[in-house]
This record gives C-alpha cells, sequence and structure tokens, in this order.
C-alpha cells in the first residue's frame, strides 16, 4: 500500500527580536531541508520556499508577525511539526532583555 499524501497548514509567530535574518533562516532551511515533502512559508500574501534562504529573505518578516507554514509530502505532519518548534524555542536566540 502506498503511503498517502498529506498536506498541514500551521501558523506560528516570529519571536525572534531581529526578526527573520540569516540565523533562524539557516536554521529553517537545514530543518526543511532534512524532509522530502514541499514546505512554504506565507507572510502578508507572499510565499516562500521554506528549503530557499533567499525565498525567506525576501518575506521581510519582523518580530511579532504571524507565518503561516504549509507542507504536503508523506512527511508533511513531522516537518511542519519540527519547523513549528524552532519558532516556539526561539531559534535558540536568548532574549537579551535590554
Amino acid at each position: 500500500m502506498a503511503e498517502l499524501t498529506q498536506s498541514v497548514r500551521r501558523d506560528v509567530t516570529l519571536t525572534v527580536q531581529n526578526g527573520l535574518h540569516l540565523h533562524p533562516i539557516s536554521q529553517i532551511v537545514r530543518c526543511a531541508q532534512s524532509y522530502s515533502c514541499s514546505i512554504t512559508f506565507l507572510h502578508n500574501g507572499k510565499r516562500a520556499d521554506a528549503k530557499s534562504a533567499f525565498d525567506l529573505m525576501l518575506l521581510g518578516a519582523e518580530c511579532g508577525a504571524v507565518l503561516s507554514i504549509e507542507a504536503s509530502g508523506a512527511d508533511a505532519v513531522a516537518a511542519v511539526g519540527a519547523l513549528a518548534a524552532l519558532f516556539e524555542s526561539g531559534f535558540g536566540v536568548a532574549d537579551s532583555g535590554h
């Protein structure tokens, strides 16, 4: 029996003070590339391939922005869960408290 293709969508909030910049983008791309499914981020009417740092930079998402993650493929649920966990962890960036 063939594995079913799954489609998943989840909203996440960007809590990194400097917005979507090189550090979180590199983590997103690395995570996304470990999955075979198609993954797209949506923000303010723009779409970005989660496996493309250039696409993600063009989103211009700032701290507090809500982004939607859409994935389609056999491992879509796992991919969206892993990416959402990155956002929830703040990408490992400690809040300076300033």
